[in-house]
């Protein structure tokens, strides 16, 4: 993957359509350092996450697209992707929108916060 912010917003599309496809492997290896408790909470609580996903958001999902325009660097390791980068989305995240914090690390973009 790219060390640009292009290529944390295909990351960023990556995670959401293996949201989407509920393959847990992909989601924690992209967003386990955002858990305190890494991959192992991940792993644990990913599944929960899963259920709560309604069929048509599931099929958003795995159409999401990131606007490339709207990532915004916060130096070379790291990008911000806003709520309003995402679609489409699950209606879950209307409710709590979430600023995504990603980082470079170990050769690819991960979710750190």
């Amino acid at each position: 993957m790219a060390h640009t912010p292009d290529g944390a917003a295909s990351v960023m599309e990556e995670f959401h359509h293996a949201l989407g496809a509920k393959d847990l492997d992909t989601v924690c290896r992209i967003s386990a350092p955002a858990y305190d408790g890494g991959m192992k909470e991940c792993r644990s609580l990913t599944p929960m996450l899963f259920e709560m996903f309604t069929p048509g958001d599931l099929k958003n999902l795995k159409a999401t697209r990131v606007d490339r325009a709207k990532v915004k660097s916060k130096g070379p390791d790291q990008v911000t992707i806003p709520p309003n980068a995402i679609a489409p989305k699950a209606t879950i995240m209307d409710g709590d929108p979430k600023i995504f914090t990603m980082g470079w690390r170990g050769g690819t973009w991960v979710i750190v916060e």
